[in-house]
């Protein structure tokens, strides 16, 4: 190159000769590679790019990681134990199998995080979130979750034995099979949850709420404390006992749904009340198309009125059929006034009667 521009100079005139640039050299610092080396060696953990990094394996026990963006990150079988991940941010994370033994996650954002296996004792976990995080076989023992929220997660035969949860809304999880033996589940809120074969001996319930949309089935409920959830071990075994009932063949389920259209299984004085003017009202109906003999004061409530007093068996005799099909008509609704007054009885008594048997 340098031979042809100098052919090209006019003669008699020096050649002029380019000057060579050296080469610019680029050198990483092999620190940016390695994350952990620079939190170790002080660096803030804002600072530090850790979202969707790959630290599966890796040990990063007792370091500062208050605050971090760890977005889905893969600490798959990391070792976590004392850290310290005060409002980290570890939506979507990869956890699974992760040694957490002491570690602080405080306010930590877990959304979606899968934690699948995970071990840990004395975990701290007050006030994060942990909706739709996946914790199933996890065994996080005397761990904290005070005010944390789990709404439709996954704790399927997840350990929590004597932790505390007070407070926690639990709203929508799946934890069937869980171990929350000894557990302080005071004040949770537990709507449309699922704790199916759970083991719940020794656990504090005061204050719970949302128990009634919530399935127990087969849930071990020994050795609690009676003080405060008198109302919910009461509704845990009538759950129970519908179940087992349920089981008994095709004709049980097909009484199961009547009683619970009927009266929610004798526990709804409104929905037997409701089925019982629907009753009167269909009986008013029919007695407008047969012969019935109202007498001298007969209006256009007269039907109704002999509806009313037929089942409730009055009988003023002011009114009367005046054919066998009016006849079988009032026979059929005075058997089932009978039927639905008894029920009325029944469901009353059993709401007005002493009940912590």
């Amino acid at each position: 190159m340098v031979d042809s521009f100098a052919s090209l100079q006019p003669l008699g005139t020096a050649p002029v000769s380019l000057p060579c640039e050296a080469p610019i050299a680029f050198h990483a610092d092999p620190a940016d590679d390695d994350p952990i080396r620079r939190l170790r060696e002080g660096a803030s953990a804002r600072d530090v790019a850790l979202a969707g990094a790959f630290l599966a394996d890796q040990d990063l026990s007792g370091l500062d990681l208050t605050g971090a963006d760890l977005q889905g990150a893969n600490l798959a079988r990391a070792d976590l134990s004392g850290a310290t991940l005060l409002g980290a941010d570890l939506r979507g994370a990869l956890l699974v199998s992760a040694k957490l033994d002491d570690a602080d996650l405080t306010g930590a954002n877990l959304e979606g995080a899968n934690l699948k296996g995970a071990t840990g004792r004395r975990v701290g976990f007050g006030g994060a979130r942990l909706v739709a995080a996946k914790l199933p076989e996890a065994k996080l023992e005397q761990s904290t979750f005070v005010d944390a929220i789990f709404t439709g997660a996954d704790l399927r035969a997840a350990v929590f034995e004597r932790s505390r949860l007070t407070g926690a809304c639990l709203d929508g999880v799946d934890a069937t099979g869980a171990d929350l033996q000894g557990a302080d589940l005071c004040d949770v809120s537990v709507a449309d949850a699922r704790f199916d074969k759970a083991d719940l001996r020794g656990c504090s319930l005061t204050g719970i709420t949302g128990y009634a949309q919530a399935h127990w089935i087969g849930t071990d409920v020994r050795d609690i404390a009676p003080l405060g959830v008198h109302l919910w071990k009461r509704f845990v075994a009538d759950q129970n006992y519908l179940a087992e009932f349920r089981r008994q063949g095709p004709l049980a389920e097909v009484l199961y749904k009547l009683w619970w259209l009927t009266s929610d299984c004798g526990r709804s004085v409104a929905r037997w009340g409701m089925c019982t003017v629907i009753l009167v009202v269909a009986f008013a109906a029919a007695y407008t198309m047969v012969d019935i003999d109202y007498g001298n004061h007969a209006t256009w409530l007269s039907p109704l009125y002999f509806s009313v007093v037929t089942v409730t068996t009055l009988g003023y005799g002011d009114v009367q059929p005046a054919s066998v099909a009016a006849q079988a008509v009032a026979m059929a609704q005075v058997v089932a006034g009978y039927v639905m007054l008894g029920g009325l009885l029944s469901i009353l008594s059993n709401k007005l009667a002493r009940r912590a048997d």
